[in-house]
């Protein structure tokens, strides 16, 4: 029974791939204390996992190409696969999400959240730690603020009465992206065409 009275979802077996030794122990230590986890540790994964594991813990630290061994992990394990990043590096993480990455915790969490990660991987969820959050919404914030301004210069361009040619060049981009960021933004704005 978990800390709330309720039944803990059994993971299974867990592959922790971690190249520091002291590191390593302590992780292993922290995940075999959870009900229905089975925890068997690598300094390198393995070319074949025995058993098989439902999910993989992989620690970014010496592990080199981090998207690439989260490719490699989610063709070895049954659910999914966490990362834990030795600092928060939101860029880092979106290449492991690309690669297939579920869970994200940062070397600094404590053992709830690497055990909460690991939880909702074998549910086939997602799990990001608050320490990836925070800049994970800033870098998301942003983004938003630049595609504002970029509007914003679109439609400078467009009431000033360039041609899409010379909106392309004043922005950088083809003539087509200039005709497409103009139809969505007419859509937006409820107007048919440049006129208007």
């Amino acid at each position: 029974m978990g800390k709330d009275g309720h039944s803990s979802p059994a993971v299974g077996s867990v592959a922790l791939v971690c190249a520091p030794d002291l590191l390593r122990l302590g992780l292993e230590r922290v995940l075999a204390r959870a009900q229905g986890i089975e925890v068997h540790a690598y300094e390198r994964m393995p070319e074949r996992l025995e058993p098989p594991a439902h999910v993989a813990v992989l620690c970014e630290r010496d592990l080199g190409d981090a998207a690439r061994a989260c490719e490699r992990a989610r063709e070895r394990v049954a659910h999914e696969v966490v990362v834990v990043f030795t600092q928060p590096d939101v860029h880092l993480m979106l290449d492991c999400v690309a690669a297939g990455a579920a869970g994200f915790v940062v070397e600094g969490d404590g053992a709830e959240e690497l055990t909460a990660a690991v939880l909702a991987a074998a549910q086939g969820e997602h799990f990001v730690t608050p320490a990836l959050l925070g800049p994970l919404l800033e870098m998301h914030r942003a983004e938003r603020a630049g595609a504002r301004d970029r509007e914003h210069r679109l439609l400078e361009l467009l009431a000033g009465g360039r041609s899409t040619d010379e909106i392309a060049d004043a922005l950088g981009v083809a003539p087509k992206t200039v005709r497409n960021r103009s139809s969505l933004l007419y859509r937006r704005l409820g107007k048919s065409k440049r006129a208007a």
